[in-house]
């Protein structure tokens, strides 16, 4: 018995659990998407929020919708394959969607400048791919900004 509620505390503590799924997405933000009712955040990137301003050749832009509008482009009627990787934080899905199940929509997203790799992850396409964004100086990199993670926390 004691063993039980032992595993059955584990399983609770490990956060939301989502299986994988596939079909096609709705854009929430740069870094999100909705399948059948269900939000989750691609693995292992960060983009600018909604709201969030970013500047290019001395004007301000809305690099937030930006970003959106990117994933947006990149998904419309397209169908995704996404994988639960099960590291939700709080109560958060995680998950890494792929585009005709070979294309890594959030590498993408990365290689083009509408989002930047998380550190938190040691992903080594996705700091290859950011490398690859700020060397061509696409999206993001064009011009001046402030890290997502950062202007959450009021860097702005």
């Amino acid at each position: 018995m004691r063993a039980f509620i032992l595993c059955l505390m584990l399983t609770l503590a490990a956060g939301p659990a989502l299986a994988d799924m596939e079909g096609q997405p709705t854009v929430v933000d740069g870094d999100t998407l909705s399948i059948a009712g269900h939000t989750f955040d691609l693995h292992g990137i960060d983009a600018p929020e909604n709201d969030q301003t970013c500047e290019k050749d001395g004007e301000s832009y809305p690099c937030g919708f930006q970003a959106a509008n990117a994933l947006g482009f990149m998904t419309a009627y397209q169908w995704v394959q996404c994988r639960d990787v099960g590291d939700g934080r709080g109560a958060r899905y995680v998950m890494t969607c792929y585009l005709g199940g070979r294309y890594d929509v959030g590498e993408k997203m990365i290689r083009q400048g509408w989002a930047m790799y998380d550190r938190s992850y040691r992903i080594p396409a996705y700091q290859a791919a950011e490398e690859a964004a700020r060397a061509a100086r696409a999206g993001l990199w064009a011009g001046g900004f402030v890290a997502p993670w950062e202007w959450r926390q009021g860097k702005r």
